[in-house]
C-alpha cells in the first residue's frame, strides 16, 4: 500500500527515536539486573566467609550444637538465604539449617557462585586451620617458614534468586514502561511536526491538481501555512497569472474559432455556389459544344470543307480541345466533390484493354506511333468504368509526350494482385518531378501552354480516380529514355478464364467507319441548336430526320400516316420536366421495334442507373459525330433485323 506524505514523516520520526529509547532503555535494565545480582552475591561470600571464620573452632572441637546455632542466625541475618550447612573435612554435614539441594552440589571447594537452577546460587568457603611453628627466633635462622594450614571443613549457602527476578521483572518492566513513553513522546513531538510541514504541502498538492482541473479560483491558505507561506504564496500568484493566461487563451480561441466558423460557412456557400455553378456548366456548356461537334461534322462534308480544308481542321481540332477541357474541369469538380461513387465488381481486364487500344489507334497512327497491348485473360476486381478511364488517360498521356518508338501495355502478377503498366518511349521525367507531374496543370515540356500538348489534367483525374479505387499508382522513369506508368489492381483467382467476355454495345472501331446510314430519325431535344445540329450531321450521312421539342410533338411525329420513324434520340431532360426516360418508354411500349437512344448533358450514376433500368443505351453530350453515327448505324441494324 502506498504511504502518504504525512506517514512517511511520522514513520521518520518515530523509528529512530523508538529505537534510542528502547536500546538506552535496554543498556540501563541489563546494568541494574546484573548490579542486583553481584550485590547478592557480594553478600553470601561476605556471610560464608564470616561463618568460616567462626566455624573453625566448632568444626575442630566437634561441637554441633554452636555449629548449628551459628547456621541458625545465618538464615536469620538475611533473607535471601534458603539453606546453610557446615561439613567435616570428608563432607559429612556437621550442622544444617533450611532447604539444600546437596544432591546438586558439585565437587566442594571454594565457590563464588553456582547456579543450580535458576532460582537457587550456592556458595562454599572451606574451612582452614592455620598453624604457626613455634621456634626460637635467637636459633640463628635467616627466615621464618610460612604457616601450614589444614581443612576441617565446608561452609556451604544456597541463595534464592527469587528476588532477583522480581526486581528484574520489575526494571524490564519499568524500561519498557520508559520505552513506550519516548515513543509516545516522540511520536507526539513528530505529530506535531508532521500537521506544520504536511498540512501544507497536501493542501498546496491538492490546490495544484484542482488548478490543473481547470478549477482555476483554487487558492491556498497562506495564514495557516506555518514556515511554508511563502510557498503558499507563490501558487496563489502562479494561479492567478494562469488564470488571466487561460482567459486571454480563451478568449483568442473562441475569437479564432469564431473565425474559423465564418471561414467555414464562407467555403461551404462558395462550394454551393460551385456545385450549381457546375452544374449549370454541365448541362449549359456541353449543350452548345453538343450542337458545334455536330455542325463541325456537318461542315466537314460540305463543299466549302473541299475548299478550305484547313479551316475545317482547325475548328474541329479547337470545339475537341474545348470539349476535352470542359470534360476534365468538370470531372475534377466531381471528384473533389465526392459525387463519383464506385461500384467495384469483378470483370475481365482483356476487353478493357482492347477497347482503350481500339480508342487511342488513330491517335497512334497520326503521330506515326506504334500502340501495342498484349492480351491477358485475368479478372481483377474493381470499377470497370474508372479502371477504363484511367488506362485511357495514362496512355493518352504516353502516347502524347512519345516522338517516336511506341507504347506498350502489359500486366504482371504479384501475388495476389495485377499490375498493369503503361511503357513509352518518351523524354523521361526527372526524378524529382515525379510527384509534381500528378498536380492539376503540371506539365513539364509545355511552358508556354500549347493545347495540342494536353491540359495537365490527365494524371491529377488518374491521382484522383485511383485514389478513389484505393488502388496504388506510380511511375518509374529514366530521363530520355521512356516512363513507366503503373496501377494495381486485386486479382480475383476464383474466375475461370475461360469465362464469357461481355461484347460492348458500340465498338470503338466503329467510330471511324465511313460507311453511310439509312433511316428516317426522330430527334426529340429543346434546344434549338442541338435539334439543327443533330439534323445536319444525320442528313450529311444520309439519313432522314424529325425534330421535336417536347413530348407532344414527338407523339405526334410517331403517330404520322407514314408510319414512325425508325430510331428516336431523346434528351433525358426535356421542357417542362418532363423525363426523357419516360418518353422513350412510352414510344417503345407503342411502337415495339423503334430503336432508343438516349442522351444527356449530365450523364450522373443516377441518370446512367435509370437508363441501364429501362434497357436503353446513353451517350454523354457532347458526343462525337463518330460515335453517334456508330450508335445510329448499329440501331438500325438491329430495327432492319
Amino acid at each position: 500500500m502506498k504511504m502518504t506524505l504525512r506517514s512517511r514523516m511520522l514513520l521518520l520520526a518515530v523509528l529512530p527515536t523508538t529505537l534510542v529509547a528502547v536500546l538506552l532503555t535496554s543498556i540501563f535494565v541489563l546494568r541494574a539486573i546484573d548490579l542486583v545480582e553481584q550485590g547478592l552475591r557480594t553478600r553470601g561470600n561476605a556471610i560464608v566467609r564470616q561463618m568460616a571464620t567462626v566455624a573453625e573452632f566448632g568444626i575442630f572441637s566437634g561441637q554441633r550444637a554452636s555449629l548449628s546455632a551459628l547456621t541458625e542466625s545465618a538464615l536469620r541475618i538475611d533473607p535471601d538465604v534458603r539453606g546453610v550447612a557446615i561439613l567435616d573435612a570428608r563432607g559429612a554435614v556437621m550442622a544444617i539449617s533450611g532447604v539444600l539441594n546437596q544432591a546438586s552440589w558439585p565437587e566442594l571447594g571454594p565457590i563464588e557462585g553456582h547456579r543450580l537452577r535458576q532460582d537457587v546460587l550456592l556458595i562454599a568457603e572451606p574451612v582452614v586451620r592455620s598453624s604457626v611453628p613455634v621456634d626460637d627466633i635467637y636459633g640463628g635462622l635467616e627466615t621464618v617458614p610460612a604457616a601450614r594450614s589444614k581443612l576441617l571443613g565446608y561452609v556451604v549457602v544456597e541463595l534464592s534468586l527469587r528476588e532477583v527476578t522480581g526486581r528484574s521483572e520489575r526494571l524490564i518492566g519499568i524500561g519498557l514502561l520508559i520505552a513506550a513513553l519516548g515513543s509516545v513522546l516522540g511520536g507526539w513531538l513528530a505529530h506535531r511536526i508532521a500537521r506544520g510541514v504536511t498540512g501544507p504541502l497536501l493542501e498546496a498538492s491538492e490546490v495544484v491538481e484542482r488548478i490543473g482541473g481547470g478549477e482555476l479560483m483554487a487558492r491556498m491558505n497562506v495564514e495557516t501555512a506555518g514556515a511554508l507561506q511563502s510557498l503558499a504564496a507563490g501558487i496563489n500568484h502562479m494561479a492567478a497569472r494562469i488564470g488571466v493566461t487561460q482567459e486571454e487563451l480563451r478568449a483568442r480561441v473562441a475569437e479564432a474559432t469564431s473565425g474559423l466558423q465564418r471561414e467555414k460557412e464562407a467555403a461551404e456557400h462558395a462550394t454551393i455556389a460551385k456545385s450549381h455553378f457546375l452544374a449549370a456548366a454541365s448541362h449549359d456548356l456541353r449543350q452548345p459544344l453538343h450542337a458545334l461537334g455536330l455542325f463541325v461534322s456537318a461542315l466537314a462534308q460540305s463543299e466549302a470543307a473541299r475548299q478550305e480544308p484547313a479551316l475545317v481542321g482547325h475548328i474541329r481540332s479547337l470545339a475537341d480541345t474545348l470539349q476535352n477541357l470542359l470534360d476534365a474541369i468538370l470531372d475534377i469538380s466531381r471528384l473533389d466533390g465526392g459525387n463519383v461513387v464506385p461500384s467495384f465488381d469483378s470483370f475481365p481486364l482483356g476487353p478493357v484493354l482492347e477497347r482503350m487500344a481500339g480508342s487511342l489507334s488513330l491517335l497512334a497512327e497520326q503521330k506515326g506511333l506504334r500502340l501495342k497491348v498484349r492480351p491477358t485473360r485475368v479478372w481483377v476486381r474493381s470499377d470497370e468504368k474508372i479502371v477504363e478511364r484511367i488506362l485511357l488517360n495514362l496512355v493518352g498521356n504516353a502516347l502524347r509526350y512519345t516522338q517516336a518508338g511506341g507504347v506498350l501495355v502489359s500486366c504482371r502478377l504479384r501475388h495476389d494482385m495485377v499490375l498493369v503498366e503503361v511503357w513509352d518511349t518518351g523524354i523521361g521525367i526527372a526524378e524529382q518531378a515525379r510527384e509534381e507531374i500528378f498536380e492539376e496543370y503540371a506539365q513539364l515540356e509545355n511552358p508556354e501552354r500549347d493545347r495540342a500538348k494536353g491540359l495537365g489534367l490527365g494524371l491529377a483525374i488518374c491521382r484522383r480516380l485511383a485514389e478513389l479505387l484505393a488502388a496504388p499508382i506510380g511511375v518509374r522513369s529514366r530521363p530520355g529514355r521512356g516512363s513507366v506508368f503503373w496501377i494495381q489492381l486485386p486479382l480475383v483467382s476464383a474466375y475461370s478464364l475461360n469465362r464469357e467476355i461481355p461484347a460492348a454495345i458500340l465498338p470503338a472501331e466503329a467510330a471511324d467507319d465511313p460507311a453511310r446510314i439509312s433511316g428516317l430519325v426522330l430527334v426529340v431535344d429543346g434546344d434549338p441548336l442541338v435539334g439543327a445540329g443533330m439534323e445536319q450531321a444525320i442528313a450529311g450521312w444520309g439519313g432522314s430526320v424529325l425534330l421535336a421539342a417536347n413530348r407532344e410533338e414527338a407523339l405526334r411525329c410517331c403517330r404520322r400516316d407514314e408510319g414512325p420513324p425508325d430510331v428516336v434520340i431523346c434528351n433525358v431532360e426535356l421542357p417542362g420536366g418532363v423525363s426523357g426516360i419516360g418518353l422513350a418508354q412510352a414510344l417503345r411500349r407503342e411502337f415495339e421495334h423503334m430503336g432508343v437512344l438516349l442522351v444527356s448533358a449530365d450523364a450522373g450514376e443516377d441518370v446512367q442507373a435509370a437508363a441501364r433500368g429501362a434497357g436503353f443505351p446513353l451517350l454523354r453530350q457532347p458526343v462525337p459525330p463518330g460515335r453517334l453515327r456508330a450508335a445510329l448505324r448499329h440501331l438500325l441494324a438491329v430495327r432492319a433485323g
